[in-house]
């Protein structure tokens, strides 16, 4: 088997618009009680990463790049992303457990996440849910989406594998153990697909590196991006 480049970076809404010009993934808002004149906070600005991204579009991303670029590219199956998070790691997260300053790592669920304010009855207040979700220890002073590469990167040299945004696979949400030849990689079969790595809302528990949700292959989800690997090329042919 050839080996696999991966980007370092999730991709972001300044590159996936060049796939799709008309993209826009809007704002995050917390509650409905948010009055209609708020916004919420910005997911789209060029420099941060690409959500509400179905992974069919995504997919359809990777063969407009392969098109262009005359590469193999795709999603990373299940097995090549969480190898490429671990960076030869054994722990739950690379950079060390699930109880570990994370503020200088990755873009989780934190202090900043929970000073965020929610509007009820013309009343602003603090979200307690929020503060359900978040480890108040730590501040990575991004309560949702940071412009990827924001934080340090694994040893691999590769940003936000995790936390920021979610990842979706090339994967089936088959059961374990992972086999390879099983179908679970076939980008023609039916069902959910395995999304890794957490986001800005998630623990950290809930970003560790053999973590694995599932969602289908339509639903655009508003801390779900992607990052694409490519197939090395067979030099033999040059």
């Amino acid at each position: 088997k050839r080996g696999f480049w991966m980007s370092a970076y999730e991709i972001t809404n300044e590159i996936f618009r060049l796939f799709d010009p008309s993209f826009d993934c809007g704002y995050y808002t917390k509650l409905k009680g948010r009055r209609g004149d708020e916004k919420g906070l910005a997911l789209n600005r060029p420099s941060q990463p690409a959500v509400r991204v179905p992974w069919l579009q995504a997919m359809a991303f990777c063969k407009w790049l392969s098109g262009r670029t005359g590469l193999r590219f795709s999603l990373p199956t299940e097995a090549q992303w969480e190898y490429a998070c671990r960076a030869g790691s054994d722990k739950p997260l690379f950079f060390g457990d699930t109880n570990a300053d994370f503020s200088s790592w990755a873009n989780l669920g934190d202090r900043a996440y929970a000073k965020l304010k929610v509007v009820s009855g013309g009343i602003e207040h603090l979200d307690p849910q929020g503060r359900a979700l978040c480890d108040i220890r730590y501040e990575d002073k991004f309560p949702v989406t940071a412009p990827v590469g924001s934080f340090a990167p694994n040893a691999w040299g590769l940003y936000d594998m995790h936390g920021n945004a979610a990842e979706w696979t090339l994967s089936l949400y088959k059961p374990y153990p992972y086999v390879e030849e099983d179908g679970r990689n076939n980008p023609e079969a039916q069902g959910n697909r395995v999304v890794r790595g957490g986001s800005f809302y998630d623990r950290p528990k809930r970003a560790r590196c053999a973590l694995r949700i599932d969602y289908k292959p339509w639903f655009r989800i508003f801390n779900v991006g992607f990052r694409v690997v490519c197939e090395e090329p067979d030099r033999s042919k040059y």
